[in-house]
């Protein structure tokens, strides 16, 4: 099996104040991913004090447990491509991944349109995870800026419910609803003092891992009834495990949708690539995520497929099980952009190939 060498990319996402300083430390002090590069927009954002940070200046600082850290004041495809070559001439401890803190105003997608968008740091570098942070007790702040916290929200594969314990449950099931309300396909969990389940993010390709699939027989697309558009509501409770293809039932606000395209068969991958390229090309302004598993004729190994508005990166080769039914599913999050658009352009390309 092709295994992908890049360095994986971690994008931790989440509006001022929903725990991303927490959720890191705890993170970072983890064996798992203490060989990790952290970048942070601004050391004192992020909050790591003199007890993490043994000195503090423009260069690459170490940090007590062992992970790098530097501070993001330029350009990030600049950084990433110093930071590699620093890295390849010795000048730096290897690192097994980048971590990269957004501030709570930023919205990840610039991020991964840089990673995929630039040829020579995409053969280097790739987007692992999207993590975004959810205050349930502060919604008034979010809701002054909904539109940055709705693209941070729509970026995300993983949700993270932060102050779990302090949110009454009114409030849980309020930010829950409105989350799902942007991505319904995302994993959901609830945390508390930043501790989560450390395998959602140490595993380098989030779709091979167990931990990210529901469980109970539901396969990679979870309950099926989920993705019917005739599906009762109890077909995805809002506290369900949430696998990322298997859909949260929601009411999206205005603009916004969420949905997948499955297919039962093998795709043609040249009319695949025809049918993302003039998508993108046409709409890709208003493409907020694009992700998902696509199973191509003539190949055996699936396929993960991403992508931020006008840019996707390229596909990476998953192991699956020899028993897999070879479904494939591509997840869309848009603005102002209907299923039944997407659906139509690609029922019209097979039209045409045939």
């Amino acid at each position: 099996m092709r295994t992908d060498a890049r360095t994986p990319v971690i994008v931790v996402s989440g509006f001022l104040g929903s725990g991303k300083t927490t959720l890191l430390k705890k993170v970072l002090a983890t064996p798992e991913l203490s060989n990790s590069m952290l970048i942070v927009n601004e050391i004192g954002e992020i909050g790591i004090d003199h007890q993490l940070l043994e000195r503090s200046n423009d260069e690459t600082v170490l940090l007590d447990n062992g992970c790098m850290c530097c501070q993001l004041r330029g350009d990030l495809q600049a950084l990433l491509v110093d930071l590699g070559m620093r890295r390849y001439r010795g000048e730096l401890p290897s690192f097994d991944r980048v971590i990269i803190e957004t501030s709570g105003l930023a919205e990840p997608g610039p991020i991964a349109q840089t990673l995929y968008g630039d040829g020579p740091l995409s053969r280097d570098y790739r987007l692992a995870h999207v993590v975004t942070l959810v205050d349930p007790i502060n919604a008034q702040a979010r809701q002054a800026a909904q539109a940055i916290a709705d693209a941070q929200m729509a970026a995300a594969d993983l949700i993270v419910m932060s102050k779990s314990d302090l949110a009454t449950p009114a409030q849980a099931e309020a930010a829950w609803a409105w989350a799902r309300s942007v991505n319904g396909y995302a994993h959901g969990i609830a945390a508390t003092q930043g501790d989560i389940d450390i395998a959602l993010l140490a595993h380098a390709t989030p779709f091979n891992h167990p931990a990210l699939l529901p469980a109970g027989g539901g396969g990679l697309f979870g309950d099926i009834r989920a993705l019917r558009e005739d599906a009762p509501d109890e077909a995805a409770a809002p506290d369900a495990a949430g696998a990322y293809l298997a859909r949260q039932r929601s009411i999206h606000p205005a603009g916004i949708a969420s949905f997948a395209l499955r297919f039962d068969v093998p795709l043609d991958r040249p009319l695949f690539d025809l049918f993302m390229s003039t998508l993108l090309r046409l709409r890709g302004q208003d493409l907020l995520r694009v992700k998902g598993i696509v199973y191509f004729k003539g190949e055996s190994q699936a396929q993960l497929i991403q992508g931020v508005c006008h840019v996707y990166d390229k596909p990476v080769a998953l192991e699956r099980d020899p028993d897999d039914a070879r479904q494939s599913a591509l997840v869309f999050i848009a603005r102002n952009l209907e299923r039944r658009q997407i659906e139509d352009y690609w029922q019209s390309l097979l039209a045409l190939a045939h």
